[in-house]
């Protein structure tokens, strides 16, 4: 597999930053997969952030996800940013088999 350099998806900051922000549901170092998606990627979240504006309009949090190396999408890209609604948290059964495999 080719070594993908490590490279964080463009970000637009608000116009106008609210005094307080959405509740965070996911949490730093939490393993969670894309489930609106066949065969969808998985990996760990390592950043939130808030923005206005990403590859599409929308405003809120988003989470900055390292791709694990056998996720689906690994080969272009090494982390990707997800909406909150478009993730989950990996459930134990997938979480054991990944660690069976030493991740």
């Amino acid at each position: 597999m080719p070594k993908i350099p490590l490279q964080i998806p463009p970000v637009a900051l608000p116009e106008l930053i609210p005094s307080e922000l959405p509740h965070q549901k996911f949490h730093l170092g939490e393993w969670v997969r894309w489930f609106q998606v066949p065969n969808g990627d998985f990996g760990r979240i390592i950043g939130v952030i808030y923005t206005q504006q990403a590859t599409c309009i929308a405003t809120g949090l988003h989470y900055l996800v390292l791709l694990d190396k056998r996720s689906p999408s690994r080969d272009t890209c090494s982390c990707d940013f997800a909406f909150e609604e478009d993730i989950e948290p990996l459930d134990n059964s997938f979480l054991e088999r990944l660690q069976g495999n030493h991740v």
